[in-house]
């Protein structure tokens, strides 16, 4: 019955989790800015205080012994705290160009808001040990972070300032014309299959972890997490800093070309003995020539230029929820590719403690590191090649935001005046 209950339950939460994020990046475009004062702030603002409420009553059990109570209380909580936390980061992403209008200004921000992410992860690696001191222990741990994070969210949405005459237009399409806009782009497909190949590859990474471990001595999962927390950060920042120089998706190509030589010269050299700390020191190499992924987000949002170019209007809410359709099909798909790897590599599932992997397995898991990524980096090379907005098109695209803003910055300063001027000649 537990068992019925939790698959019940997962496809419930799954098909909220498919749908929800285009239908709220919908929402969030076609909010009524001089109804609501806001078109994006407004769902960070209260939204996230919201969001950080059930990060903590999510850890408060309804029953322990009901199967149909913790049914519910799994199910409720789960969409809950997932459309928060859709809406509000979705918002959030959507939110960059209001703040930073050229691309090089946004890979700096991504750049900040990843190395603050990390900084803010770091609970993280002591919630298991809070866990086991008891659930009261825990539930205060998550409730000190629930209080912080709804004061930075209330903060933050308090000094930020969006720029209305962006979205002064009532011309966004319905839920049903834009998906179909959305899928016609060119620029967002090639895109969207581009990063599906890179959150196959987050997902496997992040899923079986413990099988990695085995690679490592007892004990090393945490120096490993922060040693790829700090090459990641690295790459990061040295791919804004050549992207100031360079063009981006250059960068990518060479970047993920070096990456996939290093990381196959990695795992012939792991079959080999006593060459654990070279093969260690490639991979390590390796994430940080991954540090091109700053340029995710900001590619997507030359997307949405392109879009404004097009349709003259801006819809980030929209693309960022389409987009993550992909993205979860990804993390559904990547864990299968995983297990099944492994099955085929005789690792022993469920194995009781001390129990000790065959080599073969051993080897599995080795390929599941380091061959399975390069496939999936190479197949993203592949969509990135279609991907059009490079180049002299680019620059074009460039040149017309620019001047696109500035001319609805000007049309939106003489709405604001020409009330007074009427008021000016009545008086006259």
């Amino acid at each position: 019955m537990e068992t019925l209950f939790f698959v019940i339950g997962m496809v419930i939460y799954g098909i909220f989790n498919a749908l929800n994020d285009p239908l709220l990046g919908q929402m969030s475009d076609r909010v009524d800015v001089k109804k609501w004062g806001s078109r994006r702030l407004i769902f960070i603002k209260y939204g996230g205080p919201i969001w950080a409420l059930f990060f903590f009553i999510i850890w408060i059990p309804w029953g322990y012994n009901n199967q149909i109570i913790i049914f519910l209380h799994f199910v409720i909580m789960m969409v809950l705290y997932d459309n928060m936390l859709t809406l509000v980061i979705l918002v959030w992403d959507a939110l960059l160009p209001e703040i930073a209008e050229s691309i090089e200004d946004r890979n700096k921000i991504f750049f900040l808001a990843n190395l603050v992410g990390i900084i803010g992860g770091v609970p993280v690696l002591f919630a298991l040990s809070i866990m086991k001191a008891g659930l009261i222990t825990f539930q205060i741990f998550s409730g000190i972070l629930a209080v912080i994070s709804a004061i930075i969210f209330f903060i933050a949405a308090t000094k930020l300032r969006e720029r209305p005459e962006l979205h002064q237009e009532k011309n966004v399409p319905g839920f049903i014309e834009s998906i179909k806009q959305c899928l016609q782009s060119k620029s967002f497909v090639s895109f969207s299959f581009y990063r599906f190949f890179i959150e196959l590859n987050n997902f496997m990474l992040m899923s079986f972890m413990f099988a990695y471990a085995l690679l490592f001595t007892e004990g090393f999962e945490t120096i490993l997490l922060i040693l790829f927390g700090l090459g990641g950060i690295i790459g990061q920042w040295v791919f804004v800093r050549l992207s100031e120089k360079k063009e981006i998706q250059s960068l990518i190509m060479h970047g993920r070309t070096i990456g996939i030589f290093i990381t196959i010269v990695a795992f012939l050299l792991s079959l080999l003995q006593g060459t654990d700390l070279i093969w260690f020191g490639l991979l390590i190499i390796k994430v940080i020539l991954g540090g091109y992924s700053v340029f995710i987000n900001p590619y997507l949002l030359l997307v949405c230029d392109e879009d404004e170019m097009k349709y003259d209007t801006r819809r980030e809410g929209m693309f960022l929820g389409t987009n993550a359709i992909f993205n979860k099909i990804a993390e559904t798909l990547g864990p299968i590719i995983a297990v099944t790897v492994l099955v085929l590599f005789n690792f022993r599932q469920n194995a009781p403690e001390g129990y000790i992997q065959s080599e073969t397995a051993i080897i599995g898991i080795k390929f599941l590191l380091f061959i399975v990524p390069s496939i999936m980096d190479v197949l993203g090379m592949i969509a990135l090649r279609f991907y059009p907005i490079k180049g002299e098109y680019l620059k074009e695209l460039k040149s017309y935001i620019k001047k696109a803003h500035q001319e609805k910055l000007i049309e939106y300063e003489k709405t604001k005046e020409s009330p007074k001027n009427d008021s000016t000649r009545e008086r006259i």
